[in-house]
C-alpha cells in the first residue's frame, strides 16, 4: 500500500486513509470510526471528493469493515477498486457457502466497482464465487536492487512476523534436517527474537536496511506459509537475485520460484537442497520480477483507474 502511494499512476495523486489499528477490540473500532467520519467528509464535499476510492481488503472481518465503507462510497457515487489482498479470500468464502458467496458478489458486480486480484492464480480460483476480476501484482519496491557481494554458502532466510501462519517452527524443523547434509548451515529469522539453537539467528524486528543486507547475503529465501496473497518479500528477494522456495499454498509468484508441498519435511529437504547445489543464475531470478516493477505496476492502475 505504501509504495502504491508513493507512486501513484501518472497524473494521479494518492493518500492513504487508514481503517485498521494494532491493539484490542476497541482501538481497531476507533481507527474504523475515524476513517469512516473522514471519508464521509470528503465525500460530501466537492472540493475534496476523490475521483478513485481505492480499498484493500482482506477477509472475514476487513471485509466485514471495508463492504461498509464500500456502501458509504457507493451512496455519493464515486467509484470504487475492491483490491482483495488476502491469502485466504477463497477459503473465507468457502466457509459461508452460497450466502456469502452472493453477498461478495453483489458488491463486486455494483455499477462503478471493479474487483481487483493480485495474479491471475488468484482470478481463476475467485471469479466463479464472486464474479468478473482484474489482474493486477503486487508492486516491486524500487528501492531494492541485485546484490554485488558474493552469498553466504548456505544461509537459510525467513521474512516475517510472528504468526504460526508463517511457518517459523517448520522452517527450524527444516533446517535442523537439512544440517545433516550441510553442516555449516545456519538459519536467520525475523518476527521471532530467541531460539535455543545456535545455528538460528532470531532478529524480531528490522529496518529496511538490514532486510536488504540479509536478502544479499543470505542463499534461499523461505516462504512456508500456510496462506499468502502475494508475498512481496518474494519478489524483492528475486530482484536481489536471491533463490526462493515457498509452499504450494503460495500463488502468484513467477515460474522460477521453487514450490514444496505444505508442511511436507521431507519435500521441502529435496527442494531446498536442489537449490543450495545448484541455484538458478541471479540474471533468470531478476528477469522474473521485471512485470512488478513500479513502473509497469503504474501503468495498469492508469489504465483500470481511467476506465471507471
Amino acid at each position: 500500500m505504501h509504495t502504491l502511494v508513493g507512486f501513484p499512476p501518472e497524473g494521479w495523486e494518492a493518500e492513504m486513509l487508514a481503517s485498521h489499528a494494532p491493539g484490542g477490540l476497541w482501538a481497531k473500532w476507533r481507527a474504523y470510526r475515524r476513517a469512516r467520519r473522514e471519508l464521509k467528509r470528503r465525500c460530501c464535499d466537492p472540493a475534496l471528493r476523490p475521483d478513485v476510492v481505492h480499498v484493500h481488503v482482506a477477509a472475514d472481518w476487513s471485509w466485514r469493515r471495508k463492504a461498509r465503507l464500500i456502501e458509504l462510497v457507493r451512496h455519493h457515487q464515486r467509484p470504487v477498486v475492491v483490491h482483495l489482498h488476502s491469502g485466504q479470500f477463497d477459503a473465507w468464502l468457502d466457509r459461508g457457502g452460497v450466502r456469502r458467496q452472493k453477498h461478495v458478489r453483489s458488491r463486486l458486480e455494483a455499477n462503478r466497482v471493479c474487483g481487483v486480484v493480485l495474479s491471475s492464480a488468484w482470478q481463476k480460483r475467485l471469479e466463479p464465487m464472486v464474479g468478473p476480476l482484474e489482474v493486477v501484482h503486487n508492486p516491486l519496491p524500487r528501492l531494492v536492487s541485485a546484490s554485488t557481494e558474493e552469498r553466504d554458502r548456505h544461509h537459510l532466510l525467513l521474512l516475517g512476523r510472528d504468526d504460526p501462519v508463517k511457518g517459523h517452527a517448520f522452517a527450524v524443523k527444516l533446517a535442523e534436517t537439512l544440517r545433516s547434509s550441510f553442516p555449516d548451515l545456519r538459519l536467520t529469522m525475523t518476527g521471532v527474537d530467541s531460539s535455543p539453537h545456535g545455528w538460528v539467528d532470531a532478529r524480531g524486528w528490522i529496518s529496511e536496511e538490514a532486510k536488504a543486507a540479509l536478502l544479499a547475503q543470505a542463499t534461499v529465501l523461505l516462504v512456508p506459509s500456510a496462506f499468502e496473497g502475494q508475498p512481496v518479500v518474494a519478489l524483492e528477494a528475486l530482484a536481489s537475485g536471491l533463490p526462493v522456495c515457498v509452499s504450494d499454498r503460495v500463488v502468484g509468484l513467477p515460474d522460477v520460484v521453487a514450490k514444496a508441498a505444505f508442511n511436507d519435511l521431507e519435500a521441502w529437504v529435496e527442494a531446498v537442497t536442489s537449490l543450495l547445489k545448484a541455484p538458478p543464475s541471479a540474471a533468470v531470478l531478476m528477469d522474473s520480477v521485471v512485470p512488478f516493477s513500479v513502473d509497469e505496476i503504474q501503468r495498469g492502475w492508469k489504465t483500470l483507474y481511467e476506465s471507471l
